[in-house]
């Protein structure tokens, strides 16, 4: 038999390739496709990350630190807008300086937290528990379940994050504790003072009414006409007993060196110029329930002010901080107090 020759392999005939132009161009598209894409990927990459800069990490950044504890501009507008929703009316003043006036507010509260066990104050968890319950009205002797609800709801009502809700309270508790400690502590009698007194603001005037007193003019009179102590001013200037402390440094050291009748020089305070007579001065007076309240405020922030040398306070609060706060001031406040 023949033998049978070897069957050549069948080539098929493969997929028609396009041409050259045809590849450029669908390349090109997918090229332009990508391009438009990482665009696209690009810009929205740039908008989350500027809404983070603008809005998300400032809110993050430190304003206030109380020896290890930090407290960022998140946490001064979630306390901005729970001060004024329970009717806080201490930035309604003088609007602009609440960004500070706020800080300081915190800076204070953190400090007494810090110094009140020192006092004898128990700020345990269980103690501000007590307290929660105490102004939620729930019972000692309700179950937990009916705690909790109540919790729950306050922290909700408060529009506090459950860790600043607690210091809200820790506050509370410790400032009114340590209060009575220091007007039980008040003396009840002291050296105390009576005297006359002018006020004014600028230099000017108060050497224009030294001048006058030093010339023979009554003092009730001069202080009639100039002086701007609303208090005492229709009186002549007379100011009731106070004891030795509760003044100002400055007027405080000249009330309790000057003879009784001489007329001081002009005295430099904080802020007024003064000029001031003294009519009596007793070394063992017995103090008022009211002067009594004042010793004990002037007692207390001398201890808060060792409190803030002993623990530390740094303010870091610039202008966009501030004005970060303020916009929140005016939006809480309904727009209306910026302008004041």
């Amino acid at each position: 038999m023949p033998k049978k020759g070897r069957v050549p392999p069948v080539v098929r005939p493969g997929p028609r390739r396009p041409s050259t132009r045809w590849a450029e161009e669908r390349r090109s598209e997918r090229l332009l496709v990508g391009l438009g894409a990482a665009v696209v990927l690009v810009a929205a990459i740039i908008a989350v990350f500027g809404y983070y800069q603008t809005q998300i990490r400032p809110k993050g950044e430190t304003v206030l630190k109380v020896g290890e504890r930090s407290f960022s501009l998140g946490y001064m507008e979630e306390r901005l807008r729970y001060d004024i929703r329970n009717g806080a009316a201490i930035y309604s003043a003088d609007p602009m300086g609440a960004p500070d006036r706020l800080v300081e507010e915190i800076a204070g509260e953190e400090l007494i937290r810090r110094g009140a066990p020192e006092k004898g104050v128990d700020l345990s968890e269980g103690a501000i528990d007590a307290e929660i319950r105490k102004q939620e009205n729930v019972p000692s002797n309700a179950d937990r379940n009916a705690f909790a609800a109540a919790y729950r709801e306050a922290v909700r009502s408060s529009g506090l994050s459950t860790d600043a809700y607690r210091d809200v309270i820790a506050a509370d508790l410790a400032e009114a504790a340590v209060r009575t400690t220091f007007e039980e502590q008040a003396p009840k009698t002291a050296e105390q003072v009576r005297f006359r007194i002018i006020l004014v603001a600028t230099e000017d005037e108060a050497k224009a009414a030294l001048d006058r007193l030093r010339n023979g003019e009554d003092f009730a009179v001069v202080a009639q006409q100039v002086s701007q102590h609303a208090a005492s001013r229709d009186k002549g200037g007379e100011q009731d007993w106070l004891p030795r402390g509760v003044l100002e440094p400055a007027l405080d050291n000249a009330l309790f060196s000057l003879e009784i009748g001489q007329i001081s020089d002009v005295i430099t305070g904080e802020s007024a110029l003064f000029i001031v007579q003294v009519e009596e001065r007793q070394a063992d007076r017995e103090t008022t329930p009211e002067q009594q309240s004042l010793l004990a405020s002037t007692a207390m922030q001398e201890w808060l002010n060792q409190l803030r040398e002993r623990h530390g306070v740094t303010i870091t609060l610039d202008n966009d901080k501030r004005g970060s706060i303020l916009e929140v001031l005016q939006s809480e406040s309904g727009g209306g107090q910026q302008g004041g």
